[in-house]
């Protein structure tokens, strides 16, 4: 795997070009401000609302989001991955002109062709692999999230120089640029949400009614398994020093205990589960159909899975935790042993 930095990139392609930023959400506003520190010209689409706002608040002119994509020379398209379809051919095809650089900053849509862009225009993406946010204050210390980047067509035979020139602008050169694909970047976001994230769900939950059940609390049940911090803390220092070298900074008791029991907690039943979730939903795209019929129906399904899980136990039992964790201006210093 290659890692691009600084040096292998150049602002030079977006010099005297305009950047349209469409979308100023999360993702949208620090790579508008970003840019826009990086010596960029950039206007921004958005409709009106406390997205808009927040662009003329940050001294950006808002347009529609038409009339930012034929202002563009470079087009970032980053309203959510949902709207993309439902808003592509009126208010953003419409802008695009021969020569143009589209840019999205995630894979979902090209990844599995529910957008096919003209065949005349550079089509590459830049996915930082941080919140909005982070990508944010990042910058502002000098430094940047790293990314994944793909070239997906070519037209222009400039295409490369042109992401690399977009990810340095944003800060992503600065952490590192990943050579990736847009349907891989795709199929490795739902392999998150879908598998490690919602295996994570179901354990979190399965614990909290287990520990009930056999007499704790349920308030400390919320405490310990998340509301403490303490799994946040554990998931840092993962990140900065290794998934396993970080249990120097546990107790032998609770690295004997989390190492000896770990592999008996998964059987060949969930494996199966596991891959045929990556097989079926992820990589034939049975999920990109159900999804795509789910908004079509109105989202009514997420709904009640929302209404649900808010309700359920654990969501309850959370509520006096939270608000006593939130009340702390910030938790004292601890060994991070535990």
């Amino acid at each position: 795997m290659k890692i691009y930095f600084d040096d292998d990139a150049s602002l030079k392609p977006l010099a005297g070009k305009t950047i349209a930023i469409l979308g100023y959400g999360n993702q949208g506003r620090a790579q508008a401000l970003n840019l826009r520190d990086s010596g960029v010209n950039v206007v921004v689409g958005n409709r009106e609302d406390r997205y808009g706002e927040q662009a003329r608040a940050d001294g950006f002119e808002l347009l529609s989001i038409l009339d930012a994509a034929a202002a563009g020379d470079f087009l970032f398209i980053l309203t959510t991955d949902e709207s993309q379809p439902l808003i592509w051919d009126d208010q953003i095809t419409p802008g695009i002109c021969a020569g143009n650089t589209l840019v999205w900053a995630s894979g979902y849509n090209v990844g599995y062709e529910l957008i096919k862009p003209q065949p005349d225009v550079d089509v590459a993406l830049i996915a930082p692999r941080m919140t909005g946010n982070m990508v944010r204050a990042l910058f502002e210390q000098g430094k940047g999230a790293m990314a994944q980047a793909a070239v997906h067509q070519n037209a222009s035979g400039h295409a490369w120089a042109r992401m690399m020139a977009i990810a340095k602008g944003i800060g992503a050169t600065r952490g590192g640029v990943i050579e990736s694909s847009f349907r891989e970047e795709a199929e490795l976001d739902l392999f998150a949400e879908q598998i490690v994230w919602a295996g994570l769900v179901a354990w979190f939950e399965e614990c909290f009614k287990l520990g009930v059940e056999h007499g704790f609390s349920p308030e400390l049940m919320v405490l310990e398994l998340y509301a403490s911090g303490e799994a946040a803390e554990i998931l840092g220092l993962m990140a900065r020093n290794g998934f396993y070298k970080q249990m120097t900074h546990h107790s032998t008791t609770s690295q004997y205990g989390t190492l000896s029991r770990a592999a008996h907690l998964i059987n060949d039943d969930i494996r199966a589960k596991m891959r045929a979730s990556v097989v079926n939903d992820i990589k034939d795209g049975a999920f990109i159909q159900e999804w795509s019929q789910e908004q079509a129906a109105g989202s009514n399904i997420l709904e009640r899975l929302r209404q649900a899980a808010l309700a359920n136990p654990m969501s309850q039992a959370e509520e006096e935790v939270i608000s006593l964790m939130q009340r702390m201006v910030s938790l004292p210093e601890r060994d991070e042993r535990r």
